[in-house]
């Protein structure tokens, strides 16, 4: 999947909270195409890349760069190609999943008819005008990866996104994500259960450190 140029590259970055190092000395490229697997127990450091990655929280030291850019210099920039899935959601209860695609679609100037095959291929239509705080754990999970989705971005980045969720949704994501070529992709599990079926690369976190590549 890779076309050698370099979507994320990622120099000497640590971080530490208080006492605690969840870095250390992280450094990695990743080419803009890959699928690429972040691997490792709970309290590797697998969040805390991700969440550096995506411009949410700042490395102690270190740089990184997304698309040739600094990713904290021109975060604002940065942002606006990622599309992010965490274990919170950032949709909001009392609103319908169209309200709140449409709420997000407006903050980036993307019309509705943009995201409604996403909208169909995740299998939502029958839930498009029903509030949040009514569906299911693993329809939220859906209606989430649209919004993150819905303004086209070229890095997604995907925090334990097949957590809590039933087999049929977790076969439907991966057919999902696996038709994002030329995206590049980046998802972050303590298990290669699901994450196997979809990323072509992967490297190792233990204690903070990078481990090397393994095999997917």
């Amino acid at each position: 999947m890779s076309n050698n140029a370099i979507a994320v590259e990622i120099r000497e970055v640590s971080k530490r909270y208080g006492y605690l190092q969840a870095l250390k000395s992280v450094s990695l490229n990743i080419d803009s195409g890959d699928f690429m697997a972040f691997s490792g127990h709970n309290g590797a450091g697998k969040t805390t890349l991700l969440r550096i990655i995506a411009t949410h929280i700042s490395p102690t030291s270190g740089s990184v760069r997304i698309f040739g850019k600094d990713a904290f210099k021109d975060g604002g920039e940065i942002r606006r190609n990622i599309g992010l899935v965490t274990h919170d959601s950032f949709l909001y209860d009392e609103l319908t999943v169209r309200e709140n695609l449409r709420f997000y679609a407006k903050m980036f100037g993307v019309k509705e008819e943009a995201f409604l095959d996403t909208i169909e291929f995740l299998g939502m239509n029958r839930w498009y005008n029903v509030q949040v705080k009514n569906l299911s754990h693993g329809l939220r999970k859906r209606a989430d990866i649209v919004r993150a989705l819905l303004h086209d971005p070229g890095l997604i980045l995907l925090d334990e996104p097949f957590s809590g969720l039933d087999i049929n949704t977790c076969d439907l994501l991966v057919s999902y994500f696996k038709s994002q070529q030329g995206k590049t992709l980046l998802i972050s599990s303590h298990s290669l259960e699901w994450t196997g079926k979809i990323c072509d690369k992967g490297i190792m976190l233990e204690r903070g450190k990078l481990m090397g590549e393994i095999d997917i």
